[in-house]
């Protein structure tokens, strides 16, 4: 990202993000980070060196965080987003946190060999992604907090006076000379040239007054296009439709290319970088495939060819040993000849003219050949070696040995040889498997307006809601009641609204006693631990917002009058489903007459003791024992967060029919 697409983004963020509470910070891989916002659920992604952005891409979450990211979470989960600010027109953005500690500024380095820095209260640094001790500044642990030193002029500070002294930049072209001048950087700089009527390239020392004055006035359009938030994003295209640049407004050096409209440069740079992450992913995961493919072919092919040896060397050996038992009586007469030959001082030469006259009266094929230490003999297109010191059934045993050896060593080779086909079999058709998959964004799926509260369909149909907190069980009951909708609370503090849409029909018995469930399973009963508890229902139109004279309601508090229908002793019992969605999948909870309707495998609670995140890795793993092959692999890039937010007061236990699993 360049200093004007920060400053585009930046003036986007303070109206998005500012007051939002971190709820979680995720290190996805080795510079890119992603904090979460509550209560709107927005997702700020920093990957340092290069862009900060809202985005709508899920991005697969490692098992293990990061020391670094653990670090980062104990800091700044619960911290209140106060400001973003970027600082002076640079590629930095500073984030500043309010937590109980005190304010942390959580600092953003989008430029090369940059960082992301985390400055306590005390204006220190508490934590840097990279530390290092630089001619013109320090980055140390517990040492004062030392900003990057600028690039450049400051362009929103920046007028005629100021761009005089490009004239004095000796020999450098028009376009070096500005870049290194100010913080435009070198794609808005030729913009700033282009609109100006100038040439690139010309020397720097030719400017003229004129054409000074005209490239101060480009600056000053780019500026107030900041200033005055006249954004109208795209992505760029090149002539093969491929995405070439991200911009907040239209730049005359990218007129007459096709181009993509966004509403906010946002969304416009969250298309492009996270896609663009995507694309350079699966290029690595493809490049990955081709280098595996081809070790495992280069294996294969010397697999292969031992194989061929290991074949042959079985055959011949038998063959050998065959051949000596079947020629044993000349064998051993000749084997004898020679040695008596060699103890009376014969010569090699007169021992094997010996043997070879001796051998043609019996075996006329038989070619042989005396040497020092052994006797040779070649038969039926098949060498023999015997050793003098041996006798020709010990090396017929000999050679046997050597082809069961062989024999053993194929069979473990074959094995392996199996086992390569297997694999490249695997690659060839399952394309992007591997674990370079597991890091490619995919497109969140577009939550529905519903999805901001606890919500289920019932055995029936029709949709349950109930409030997560203050904030979401205000909005339910003054926003999203209308007149024929029932309304149910558990008769305990601390119980949000859960509400029927009951879209004008009657409502079923059936569906009365699973929103009752889902109410109760969402009170405080659960975190008492508490079996079972009374739960009342009434019509929309007896909740009412306004207290009586005297009294105060808080926020997400209303007042229920005439007539309560109780439904007495409701279990607290909730189950978690997996089931298939356009988008992929989707995880719902509610009573589990309800969930084993919909999903296609599920999980009991009840209350308990075991913290959401270690149940949460115990309820994917029921899943994946209960899910198809399809849905298990899906699974395995599912964020365990996910699924711990629906567990009822962050804690419970799973339950197999009566029995609690541990």
């Amino acid at each position: 990202m360049s200093s004007i697409d920060i400053a585009a983004i930046t003036l986007e963020l303070e109206d998005k993000v500012i007051g939002q509470r971190i709820d979680n910070v995720y290190h996805i891989i080795p510079k890119t980070f992603i904090l979460r916002l509550r209560p709107t659920d927005l997702r700020l992604l920093v990957e340092v060196e290069r862009r900060i952005h809202l985005t709508r891409f899920n991005y697969p979450v490692p098992q293990r965080p990061s020391n670094f990211c653990m670090a980062l979470r104990k800091n700044l989960v619960g911290g209140t987003l106060e400001s973003v600010d970027q600082y002076e027109f640079e590629r930095i953005v500073n984030l500043k946190i309010s937590t109980r500690e005190g304010d942390f500024l959580l600092v953003s380095e989008l430029f090369r060999r940059g960082s992301l820095i985390l400055v306590g209260p005390d204006d220190r640094v508490r934590l840097s992604l990279r530390y290092a001790r630089m001619r013109d500044r320090q980055v140390i642990r517990n040492e004062p907090y030392q900003p990057a030193p600028s690039s450049g002029l400051n362009p929103l500070k920046t007028g005629l006076e100021e761009l005089q002294t490009i004239k004095q930049a000796a020999d450098k072209t028009l376009l070096k000379a500005l870049t290194s001048l100010i913080s435009l950087g070198p794609l808005h700089c030729r913009e700033v040239l282009v609109s100006s009527g100038l040439e690139v390239e010309m020397p720097a020392k030719d400017l003229t007054q004129t054409q000074l004055e005209a490239i101060a006035e480009s600056i000053s359009r780019l500026k107030r296009r900041i200033l005055e938030r006249e954004i109208e994003p795209s992505i760029v295209h090149d002539e093969r439709d491929l995405p070439l640049d991200v911009i907040p407004f239209p730049l005359k050096i990218y007129e007459g290319k096709p181009s993509k409209k966004f509403k906010t440069y946002n969304e416009a740079a969250d298309e492009y970088f996270s896609t663009q992450a995507a694309s350079t992913e699966l290029e690595r995961t493809q490049t990955i495939q081709r280098e595996e493919t081809a070790r495992l072919e280069r294996i294969l092919r010397q697999q292969t060819e031992r194989k061929r040896l290991l074949e042959e060397a079985v055959i011949k050996n038998r063959r050998r040993g065959d051949l000596i038992y079947q020629n044993l009586h000349t064998i051993s007469g000749l084997m004898d000849l020679v040695r008596g030959e060699k103890e009376r001082g014969t010569s090699l030469q007169e021992i094997g003219e010996a043997v070879k006259q001796k051998a043609s009266n019996f075996k006329p094929e038989m070619r042989l050949e005396v040497l020092p230490e052994e006797f040779g003999l070649d038969m039926e297109e098949t060498k023999i070696r015997i050793r003098l010191d041996r006798s020709p059934q010990q090396a017929a045993q000999g050679y046997y040995d050597a082809a069961k050896r062989a024999a053993q060593k194929l069979k473990g080779l074959g094995e392996s040889v199996r086992e390569i086909e297997s694999r490249l079999k695997s690659i060839a058709t399952t394309p992007g498997v591997g674990r370079a998959e597991a890091r490619i964004p995919t497109r969140m799926r577009e939550k529905a307006w519903y999805e901001k509260f606890h919500w289920f369909r019932s055995s029936d149909g029709l949709l349950v809601l109930s409030g997560k907190d203050a904030s979401t069980n205000d909005l339910l009951v003054r926003r999203y009641l209308t007149p024929n909708d029932i309304v149910f609370h558990a008769e305990i503090h601390g119980a949000p609204f859960t509400v029927v849409k009951t879209e004008e029909v009657t409502v079923p018995e059936r569906t009365l006693i699973e929103a009752a469930q889902a109410s109760a399973a969402r009170s405080k009963a659960w975190s008492l631990g508490l079996t079972s508890l009374d739960v009342y229902w009434v019509k929309a139109k007896q909740v009412g917002t306004k207290p009586p004279s005297g009294e105060y309601l808080g926020k997400g508090q209303f007042m229920v009058t005439g007539r309560r229908n109780y439904i007495r002793g409701v279990e607290s019992r909730i189950a978690v489903g997996i089931r298939q969605e356009e988008a992929g999948l989707g995880f719902v909870a509610g009573p589990p007459s309800a969930i084993k309707k919909q999903a296609e495998a599920y999980v009991e609670l009840v209350p308990g003791r075991t913290p959401a995140g270690i149940l949460a890795k115990k309820i994917v793993e029921i899943l994946k024992a209960k899910s198809p092959e399809s849905i298990r692999e899906k699974l395995n890039r599912i964020s365990i967060d996910e699924v711990a937010r629906l567990i009822p007061a962050g804690k419970g236990d799973i339950v197999d029919g009566s029995k609690t699993i541990p």
